[in-house]
């Protein structure tokens, strides 16, 4: 067991915490390794070749985006900057194909506006 200082209090930090399949940093690199030298894969062939290297398919497929060619994602990520920077996606020079378009402005609009209720308003 370890412990974590935090704001002057000390905390138990079980050994366990986190995903089990990042513990092997050697691993997430031979998965970006593995997807370099590959085509275009979808997520069944993500996750078969996470499952054969014994790490997570998630992560290391985010890891590779800064890298790849081409990225499928939704638009609502694409359209969120916080989002977008999170994925490591940088969109300078890039080709932007939206489909769905029609759901466009109320995408947007969703993303930048929130609801407050007539009590949040009272308080």
């Amino acid at each position: 067991m370890q412990f974590v200082k935090e704001a002057g209090k000390q905390r138990k930090k079980s050994k366990s915490a986190g995903c089990p399949m990042l513990q092997k940093k050697k691993l997430q690199r031979q998965f970006k390794d593995e997807l370099a030298k590959s085509g275009a894969l979808d997520i069944e062939d993500l996750l078969k070749l996470g499952h054969r290297l014994g790490t997570c398919p998630y992560y290391g497929a985010r890891r590779a985006v800064p890298a790849a060619d081409l990225v499928v994602l939704p638009y609502q990520s694409l359209l969120h900057s916080a989002t977008r920077e999170s994925l490591g996606v940088n969109l300078k020079d890039c080709v932007i194909i939206i489909d769905e378009a029609h759901n466009l402005v109320d995408t947007v609009t969703s993303i930048h506006s929130c609801q407050v209720t007539a009590s949040q308003v009272s308080n």
